[in-house]
């Protein structure tokens, strides 16, 4: 969660008026990165478990 933090704060600065959707934004980014990780994991588990 310190990312959101990072961005708004670099991105904030630069364009306070859009400082909410930013924030919308960034808080999703962070979860499909998330999501995109357990994904590449759990296939990675699978390959691992069946050789």
């Amino acid at each position: 969660l310190s990312s959101i933090a990072i961005l708004l704060g670099g991105l904030g600065s630069l364009v306070p008026e859009r400082r909410e959707l930013i924030a919308r934004f960034g808080l999703r980014a962070v979860a499909a990165g998330s999501l995109s990780n357990l994904m590449s994991a759990a296939l990675a588990g699978l390959l691992i478990s069946f050789n």
